[in-house]
């Protein structure tokens, strides 16, 4: 019997095996455990003291369970262990994550903004996935976000709720954190979608501002903040991603976005590498699904206007001599087939016509250049316009968006490492039905042309 309950070596259940205390809340313990049945480590959450925590945990597994998707720490099982006095203590297995979250990061400093919104564009792809099952998560912070290297997870749904659902707890331990919290939950209205959305917009403003509008503990502290106003976002963030931001934390939750559109805004907004190396454009046409139409250069592009008109001569040539060419036949076979008196002299403007010196050969094209922030977006579009057409799925764009957005300030080498790894990802995700071999080919062709900028 352990004189400290739970210690290192415990058993829970006949199959989990503690090993390492990972983490202490104020409603719970994080142990990193083994799973003797399937021989795998795994996140044990133990509810610190009372019957609440031990009514959310139960809660947590179930809504937590219903969600599957990559963007979301993954819900193992739910069991129920029995304490030296007798007393059940329910607990959730999760998946065991490596890494370190946003909390973590940020007290080396507010982050750029490009990875702070690629950060946010993978925690809006989850919400948006929660929210389509009808789960709100309640707690958008730092501390419940962590960057893997497999990607961003969304973690914790310990005071999540189904949508609408109304608030029965009266201590205020299921309203989030205080700095966090969107406005209508202090009002005491149920929570919604757009509460995760105003949580999204403050996680947002503390990655690039290095603290959050209302930097406060207690709910007592945010009222008094709240008297004074927010704080201000640097003035050199784009205007986009400001106003964003100010949609996100508007006080009506109708006027906040959805987090489909903040998604789609968010990654819109991830940025591509400004490197000004060149590489040939190719010389054959991209493969791929007819349904999706490569983004072609401009009308007032010289090199594709001097192969139109290059073409044109070509044709007007051809079309000529052939004229000439059946004029000559036709009018042998009437001379000898009804003697008509010879034809009259050709008028000088036909004599021009017809003995006009042939055109000069059109000149080569010139090679075209192309840049490597050029490729990227050359890239960036096929993966967009994919899940446009419904042939990417969209947590598989996502994906490739995130790394796109990675090649930023790269030198030639690691431009190359991410383009492998980016090459990996497109065979993984074709092989998960992530996007159709069309596609695949087709971001592929431009995986290639991108590679060659570091040659």
């Amino acid at each position: 019997m352990h004189d400290v309950w739970p210690a290192p070596g415990l058993l829970l259940t006949s199959r989990y095996r503690l090993v390492t205390l990972l983490e202490t809340g104020g409603m719970a313990q994080v142990w990193r455990a083994t799973d003797e049945l399937l021989d795998r480590p795994v996140a044990v959450k133990l509810p610190a003291g009372d019957t609440r925590a031990a009514h959310l945990a139960w809660r947590e597994a179930r809504l937590a369970a219903r969600l599957s998707h990559p963007g979301i720490a993954a819900v193992h099982d739910y069991r129920e262990a029995v304490r030296p006095d007798g007393s059940v203590a329910p607990f959730v297995v999760m998946e065991l994550l490596s890494g370190e979250t946003v909390a973590a990061r940020l007290t080396d400093g507010p982050m750029p903004w490009g990875e702070a919104v690629s950060i946010a564009a993978a925690v809006a792809e989850a919400l948006a996935a929660a929210h389509a099952a009808g789960v709100v998560h309640r707690d958008i912070k730092p501390g419940n976000v962590m960057l893997c290297t497999g990607g961003v997870k969304l973690l914790d749904f310990g005071i999540s709720a189904t949508a609408g659902e109304p608030d029965d707890d009266d201590t205020g331990a299921t309203f989030g954190t205080p700095a966090y919290a969107a406005p209508e939950r202090l009002d005491g209205k149920p929570a919604e979608p757009a509460t995760d959305l105003y949580g999204l917009g403050v996680l947002l403003f503390e990655m690039v501002a290095g603290e959050p509008p209302y930097s406060v503990d207690t709910w007592e502290e945010l009222a008094a903040a709240q008297s004074h106003g927010p704080a201000r976002l640097p003035e050199s963030l784009p205007e986009r991603l400001r106003d964003l931001i100010g949609r996100c934390l508007q006080e009506d939750p109708y006027r906040r976005p959805s987090a489909a559109e903040a998604r789609r805004a968010l990654t819109r907004l991830i940025p591509s590498t400004a490197s000004r190396r060149t590489i040939p454009l190719p010389t054959r046409p991209p493969t791929g699904s007819a349904r999706v139409v490569p983004r072609l250069t401009g009308a007032g592009d010289p090199s594709l206007n001097r192969r139109r008109i290059a073409l044109g001569i070509g044709l007007a040539v051809v079309a000529g001599s052939f004229v000439v060419l059946v004029n000559t036949v036709g009018g042998a076979e009437d001379d000898a087939q009804f003697a008509a008196p010879p034809s009259p002299s050709p008028s000088p403007s036909a004599t021009r016509e017809t003995t006009a010196p042939p055109a000069p050969p059109s000149p080569a094209p010139e090679e075209k250049t192309l840049t490597v922030d050029a490729a990227v977006g050359r890239v960036r579009d096929a993966v967009e316009q994919g899940e446009e057409a419904g042939e990417i799925r969209s947590d598989v764009a996502l994906d490739f968006l995130n790394l796109l957005g990675q090649l930023d300030g790269l030198s030639e080498v690691k431009v190359d490492d991410q383009v492998d790894l980016l090459s990996r990802k497109v065979r993984q995700r074709l092989g998960e039905g992530g996007l159709t071999s069309d596609q695949a080919g087709l971001i592929q062709d431009r995986l290639d042309d991108l590679k060659g900028a570091s040659a």
